[in-house]
């Protein structure tokens, strides 16, 4: 969401992996929604080597149901296709 969604994000993964560049991937106050999608690209990129994807643990409520799951400093994808 910070560089205007995946679209954006896959074209700078794209430079920074041509010149060697490691990528940190992160988040604003969002719901499960966009942070799975995140934490998709984040598992499918090798140059993604760090991530900060815990604004789901700052929500007093979080209307999505099903998709990503925190588990300390580990996110579960889900099962399910898509975005779960």
């Amino acid at each position: 969401m910070k560089c205007g969604g995946i679209y954006n994000a896959l074209k700078i993964i794209s430079m920074a992996e041509t010149c060697g560049v490691e990528c940190m991937l992160g988040s604003m106050v969002e719901s499960k929604l966009s942070v799975t999608a995140a934490a998709h690209l984040a598992g499918v990129k090798k140059n993604i080597t760090r991530f900060d994807l815990d604004t789901i643990t700052l929500l007093a409520r979080d209307p999505v149901t099903g998709g990503v799951k925190n588990e300390g400093p580990t996110l579960i994808l889900p099962e399910s296709p898509g975005l779960g």
